[in-house]
Formats: C-alpha cells, sequence, structure tokens
C-alpha cells in the first residue's frame, strides 16, 4: 500500500500520457489501461494508493479513454499534445504549494510511507540495469542525479522509483515544452532522497508485462 500519513488533503498526480509505443506490438490500448486479470492495469495501481486527492494526467491521444475514471472520483486532466513528464506542469492554472508525482506504468507491491517535508526523490537501493535514473548523494542530501547510464549497469546505487514530492518553491521550470522530470527538472532541483524499500514492476515493454502478468496471480 502507498501511504501518506498526512492529515492535509496531498495532490498525486498520476502520469498515464504516454504514447506507449514499446507495447505496441502486443496492445493498442494505453499501457496504463492493459488487461490484468479482467481490470485495467491502473485500476489495480488505484487499489494501492492511499491518502491522497488523485490526478491522472493523460493527453490529447488519450484523455477520452481515461474520463471514465472521473466518475470514481478521481481527477482526470490532459495536457494537450505529450509534453514530456514534466510538462503538465506548465499546463496547470495553479500549481499546489507541495504535491506528489508518480509514474503510471509501475507497480508496487508492499507498503511504502511516502511522508517527506521537503522536496524529496523516493530511491529504493539496488543493482542498475543502466536504462533508469539513480542519485548520488549521503544523509539524505542529494548531489547528483544521473538519468540511463549503460556504463553503471550492475552496480549498486540508490534508484529511482518513479515517485517525487515536489514543493512549487523549489522549482524552476524553464520556459519550453517538451519537458523531462528526469533531465530537466530533477538535476537542477534542490534535492533529499528518501530510501524505500520496495520492489517494482515496469510494465513498459512487452517482456516487463508479461513478468508482471506472471506475477500477478
Amino acid at each position: 500500500m502507498i501511504v501518506t500519513e498526512s492529515k492535509e488533503e496531498t495532490r498525486l498526480y498520476i502520469l498515464v500520457g504516454g504514447k506507449g509505443t514499446r507495447l505496441s506490438s502486443v496492445t493498442n490500448t494505453p499501457k496504463c489501461l492493459v488487461d490484468i486479470k479482467g481490470k485495467p492495469f491502473i485500476d489495480h495501481l488505484l487499489d494501492t494508493i492511499k491518502g491522497f486527492d488523485i490526478t491522472l494526467v493523460c493527453s490529447d491521444l488519450n484523455y477520452g479513454d481515461f474520463e471514465c475514471y472521473k466518475e470514481r472520483g478521481v481527477d482526470v486532466i490532459s495536457e494537450g499534445e505529450p509534453s514530456g513528464t514534466a510538462g503538465f506542469l506548465m499546463k496547470l492554472s495553479d500549481v499546489p504549494d507541495s504535491f506528489y508525482v508518480m509514474n503510471g506504468d509501475t507497480y508496487y507491491p508492499g507498503e511504502i510511507n511516502l511522508d517527506a517535508d521537503r522536496t524529496t526523490i523516493f530511491v529504493n537501493e539496488e543493482k542498475t540495469r543502466g536504462d533508469e535514473g539513480y542519485i548520488i548523494g549521503k544523509n539524505g542530501k542529494v548531489d547528483e542525479y544521473v538519468e540511463k547510464n549503460i556504463d553503471t549497469a550492475g552496480e549498486i546505487h540508490f534508484v529511482n522509483v518513479g515517485i517525487y514530492k515536489l514543493y512549487k518553491k523549489d522549482l524552476t521550470l524553464p520556459m519550453r515544452l517538451p519537458l523531462s522530470m528526469e533531465y530537466d527538472i530533477l538535476p537542477k532541483t534542490d534535492l533529499f532522497y528518501k530510501v524505500v524499500k520496495t520492489d517494482r514492476f515496469d510494465i513498459g515493454t512487452p517482456e516487463r508485462l508479461e513478468k508482471f502478468k506472471k506475477w500477478f496471480v
């Protein structure tokens, strides 16, 4: 279960606007809507989240596919044309003072407490594949954010699990689109980290989707 103990209503933006190009060989639906045991993947993810006000961030490519979630009390917005993993921040009429962002194509089994009182990236200490981001730091402070360095494959690092708590006062948004959380925001932000010991299943490729289906029995 992904939880926060905050007594305030905390906004969580879940990114579901990607094209899912790498899954096009096995499905023609948005990857977050891929059927897993009779339910869309995103439903299983939402079932694991407690204590947040949730907004699904779509694009014009798939807004119609997710609009039905409004009936469940989930906000659904479109960023328009796909604008990168942070582009939606440029489209918001009012950015909250603090908020969470997470990827919508990753499932997290187990318990994860996301309490944080400063701009934080959540990480897990593990062996890298070389196609993900990781941080270098100590005592909770990030010294450097590194994105997709194949030369580090097999090394042990604090790997990005795809969840962030952000404070508006700490963000400097380049006035352009598309905008990447991993390349444009995180490396240029005064950033802290919190280790959360969790497995996760990213369904972004056919091989990873099949692995999750076999695990999710």
